[in-house]
């Protein structure tokens, strides 16, 4: 059976996300939750006042025409403050492309990307990692770059490769073992792709990557209890309601071995219909810890509202088959 989204002891969030204040939110739950399309007038509303919206005029006011959020040759420094991590985070809160954005997009590009493909933060191919790439990808498909370019494709060819390489999955920052977070960033990055674009190579791909995270015993109360800090805005972290979002958006939604993730995201759910920000980089200073965050609250219902469509599509398909 579905979770069941909706419950009725829950106050209804969607007041509150749609306030005019926070046009981030506003167009996010407008698009993902109440799926108004691009052209719709609240969403092209929200879209245009997303500019001058003081959070965002400091983070583009912080933009060097030269070095952008950081230095030109490294993409990756300064960590959550970075070019790479602000365009993320950008893209995150549904920011349009503009001139100086594709800017350092294609700085991303030139300096950040090995000739592998992966995205490097010391253009050594040791400092490939699986968040960095998966974070890249998300970012630039968001900021139009199609998977037909040379270099998105050739970032994505490197994700299915490793994907299926011997101890593919494990990060040198976690002594040589898997790195979930990273897997949960490589599934967002085939997430955000259009349909059209799911190749079958990369659908095997996502497979692989679904199993290495549904498969591991999650110990909650101890080792994995981090997991359970939900975040905004996040870089190479991840936690419980992303990994729910993503793998919900890539049709897991009735898989079984989701069922306890997406319980205990539901059982996080506020009175208020929220839920609480526990963690969140500096780069982005809106919401305070112990308190609903828009933007996690959002995560969470798209990932709700997305296996409850998994579930009727599924159902359907069944009765068309007897």
């Amino acid at each position: 059976m579905p979770v069941n989204h909706a419950p009725t002891s829950k106050k209804d969030p969607l007041p509150w996300l749609l306030e005019p204040e926070n046009p981030s939110a506003r167009c996010l739950t407008l698009r993902h939750l109440l799926d108004s399309g691009e052209r719709d007038s609240q969403v092209a509303e929200a879209q245009a006042a997303l500019p001058k919206w003081p959070p965002v005029q400091k983070i583009l006011g912080l933009m060097d025409p030269v070095d952008f959020w950081g230095r030109a040759d490294r993409p990756f420094y300064g960590g959550a403050m970075g070019t790479h991590a602000t365009l993320h985070l950008l893209a995150e809160l549904s920011m349009s492309r503009t001139p100086q954005i594709e800017a350092a997009c294609e700085n991303l590009f030139e300096c950040g990307q090995h000739e592998s493909g992966g995205f490097t933060y010391d253009g050594a191919p040791e400092g490939i990692f699986l968040c960095y790439t998966g974070n890249a990808v998300r970012t630039l498909l968001h900021f139009g770059y199609r998977a037909t370019d040379a270099r998105l494709e050739q970032a994505l060819k490197y994700l299915v490769e490793r994907s299926a390489r011997p101890n593919g999955l494990t990060c040198p920052n976690s002594d040589r073992e898997e790195c979930r977070w990273g897997v949960v960033k490589a599934l967002g990055a085939f997430a955000a792709l259009p349909v059209a674009d799911r190749t079958q190579a990369r659908m095997q791909a996502v497979e692989r990557l679904a199993d290495a995270v549904l498969d591991h015993k999650f110990d909650f109360e101890d080792r994995d209890a981090h997991w359970l800090n939900f975040g905004f805005p996040l870089d190479y972290q991840s936690d419980l309601v992303e990994l729910c979002d993503v793998l919900a958006r890539l049709d897991y939604g009735t898989d079984p071995r989701l069922e306890r993730l997406l319980d205990l995201v539901l059982a996080a759910q506020t009175t208020d219909g929220g839920w609480i920000k526990q963690y969140g980089t500096r780069a982005l200073q809106v919401e305070e810890r112990g308190k609903p965050s828009k933007w996690i609250s959002i995560r969470a219902l798209r990932a709700l509202k997305q296996t409850q469509q998994t579930f009727v599509k599924t159902e359907r398909a069944k009765r068309q088959e007897q």
